[in-house]
């Protein structure tokens, strides 16, 4: 009995480190998986990490293409922009050259040169509604008291003058310019059949009147406007070298898109000057034509309203310089 006893504890000993080596060997394989399960859990977060680096890399890079295609394609827009315009310049050249059939320029082309007008920038329509009040004919009687009125609204205008010699109407001239309007050429002698019967009377009489303000004023103008608008029954067959000679020499003409309609005979009621004044309300740009000679004492008389129905209307005023866009009859004209 002694000997089996002794034996019994001996196989349960045996079987207790067995069970303990079966138990660590679990442990330790079940430490081995937790290793590779985290390593494999870092190595997927390591992955992530990366893939969203590259996907966050991508996004920039296609962000970096979207921006330089938008340039692109901006170039490309000012590019056909530039095309069509020098296709349009091109048109003009060949529609208002004053080159001869040989090839060579107008004689007339080598007259005045000191005729030319100052460099500028490109003209521009003006930024809201805007009127520019012009007085052709003057200076005249009524010279001052178109002045007071505009001074008293505090307006600018422009006044195309006639080749007038006389003290007061010197004196007129210098006191436009000193209030600050625009003086410009209308005509020296508003002979239409004489200034219109070829390119070279028409300089003769534009230099003789161009001369004429700076010798006075110590101005020299840079805008006219044709005495019966730059299309007229009387320059049919001149206009268009007139035209051409005039925009190569730099300057800047202007029509007219509201009138006054006061070239009458027998003056018009000042009502009735207002009414067709005002119906130029709803263009943006509206160069006004009205007269200042000394027969328009009505014309005078309908300023003040003229004025004030513009400005209720929401229009602001201006003078004509070679900055402002030209309004130009309906005709296909240079720029």
């Amino acid at each position: 009995m002694t000997g089996m006893e002794t034996a019994s504890p001996r196989r349960a000993g045996r079987g207790l480190r067995a069970a303990l080596m079966v138990a660590v060997a679990l442990l330790v394989a079940a430490v081995a998986a937790c290793c590779v399960l985290m390593a494999r859990q870092r190595a997927q977060a390591a992955l992530e990490t990366e893939l969203a680096a590259q996907l966050e890399q991508t996004r920039q890079e296609l962000s970096e293409r979207d921006a330089a295609l938008e340039q692109a394609q901006a170039e490309l827009e000012d590019s056909r922009a530039a095309l069509e315009a020098a296709g349009e310049t091109i048109g003009l050249l060949e529609e208002y050259t004053t080159l001869t059939e040989d090839g060579t320029p107008p004689e007339y082309t080598q007259l005045y040169p000191d005729l030319y007008a100052e460099a500028r920038e490109e003209a521009q329509a003006p930024e809201g509604k805007t009127v520019y009040l012009t007085f052709d004919d003057g200076p005249s009687s009524n010279t001052e008291h178109i002045l007071r009125i505009l001074g008293q609204y505090d307006v600018k205008a422009t006044f195309f003058v006639l080749g007038k010699t006389g003290k007061q109407d010197q004196q007129r001239m210098r006191d436009i310019v000193a209030a600050g309007h625009t003086l410009a050429v209308h005509s020296w002698s508003h002979d239409y059949k004489t200034i219109y019967a070829s390119v070279e009377a028409f300089l003769e009489d534009f230099y003789r009147l161009y001369q004429w303000i700076h010798e006075v004023t110590g101005v020299y103008p840079q805008v006219f406007r044709f005495p019966g608008g730059s299309l007229n029954g009387y320059n049919q067959g001149t206009y268009e070298e007139i035209i051409s000679e005039m925009v190569r020499r730099g300057f800047v003409y202007f029509d007219w898109n509201a009138s006054a309609q006061d070239a009458t005979v027998t003056p018009l009621d000042p009502s009735v000057i207002t009414a067709n004044c005002l119906r130029g309300i709803g263009r943006e740009q509206v160069v006004m034509l009205a007269h200042d000679s000394a027969a328009r004492t009505t014309t005078v008389q309908a300023l003040p309203a003229i004025i004030e129905g513009y400005r209720n209307a929401g229009y602001t005023f201006a003078a004509l310089t070679p900055a402002v866009k030209p309004v130009i009859m309906g005709y296909r004209a240079p720029r």
